[in-house]
């Protein structure tokens, strides 16, 4: 299956589909690095029915949507690492949260007793099953059945995770340990938490908990070295990605990766600009040094020149 088979930048007939498949995985003819790459929050398919009911017109609901991030990253295939793609849009459902970060004020029903109602995710309306988009904007006219918002979770985050589980846990196998990159893009607009504008790349790895040091460091100097500002853990730590499969103790190290969507679109009309390509080869090439100084390959070249 190939990154480049769907139109871009997708119209408004390209983006209103309806889902058939949770994610799309993209493979190596064979992995040669211990890498796996994630991109829950670049879903482009809205099903007809979640557009119509909603309360928002489509541009809005793209407003959280990490658009392109897959093709940013699309190079990493060619580097020796999957790459796998949710479909659905984070305004629709968000793998990014636990299972059930639900807000019982969305639903008519009751929630299972299991629910976490009471997350700080949930309070700000960005749940499981999200209640707004971009500037706080209610995304349903009311209440929605809890039976629709469970069937989305059974439907599309479980099989999400169960692929992504099962990449992390084969590429470990095969290689005694697993980079996942969690790779997101974030709004140009606003500042951090010191009140500085927005680096072009922001790096969490959960403040040191999800990845080992050497996996940010090397990520750093990589972005770094091509003239990119970058930021640590502010104001993106990781969100539920990083944080529940990073355990750098057991050999698997999760760290999310933001880039400033000015560098590569316009924000107002959701297409890429001329950016984008110097943008995408800028990615690759980070990449490209990351997998190899991940996997030790930079010191074995450098010995051998020596």
């Amino acid at each position: 299956m190939s990154l480049s088979s769907a139109p871009f930048p997708p119209g408004p007939d390209d983006v209103v589909a309806e889902i058939d498949r949770p994610y799309s995985l993209y493979q190596p003819a064979l992995q040669v690095v211990p890498v796996v790459v994630d991109v829950p929050h670049a879903g482009r398919c809205y099903p007809r029915g979640f557009v119509d009911a909603a309360r928002l017109p489509l541009r809005s609901l793209r407003r959280s949507e990490d658009a392109f991030v897959d093709r940013l990253f699309g190079q990493c295939v060619a580097l020796g690492a999957p790459l796998l793609v949710a479909e659905f849009p984070r305004a629709y459902l968000d793998v990014n949260r636990e299972p059930y970060e639900l807000d019982p004020r969305m639903f008519d029903g009751r929630l299972p007793p299991f629910a976490n109602t009471r997350s700080m995710r949930v309070a700000g309306g960005l749940g499981t099953i999200p209640r707004i988009v971009g500037d706080a904007q209610e995304i349903y006219f009311g209440r929605i059945p809890v039976e629709e918002g469970l069937a989305r979770i059974d439907g599309l985050y479980r099989p999400y995770h169960a692929g992504l589980r099962g990449l992390v846990q084969r590429t470990q196998a095969v290689f005694g340990t697993c980079i996942l990159v969690d790779a997101h893009s974030m709004p140009s607009a606003g500042l951090d938490r010191d009140g500085l504008s927005k680096s072009d790349i922001i790096l969490g790895d959960r403040f040191g908990t999800s990845a080992a040091g050497y996996v940010i460091d090397i990520a750093e100097q990589a972005f770094a070295r091509l003239g990119f500002s970058v930021t640590r853990n502010r104001p993106y730590a990781g969100g539920f990605i990083t944080e529940h499969y990073g355990a750098p103790s057991a050999g698997v190290h999760g760290l999310q990766i933001e880039v400033n969507r000015a560098l590569y679109m316009n924000e107002s009309t959701l297409e890429p600009h001329a950016g984008f390509a110097a943008m995408e080869q800028a990615v690759s090439g980070a990449m490209a040094e990351c997998f190899a100084r991940w996997s030790g390959w930079l010191d074995e070249w450098r010995e051998a020149a020596e």
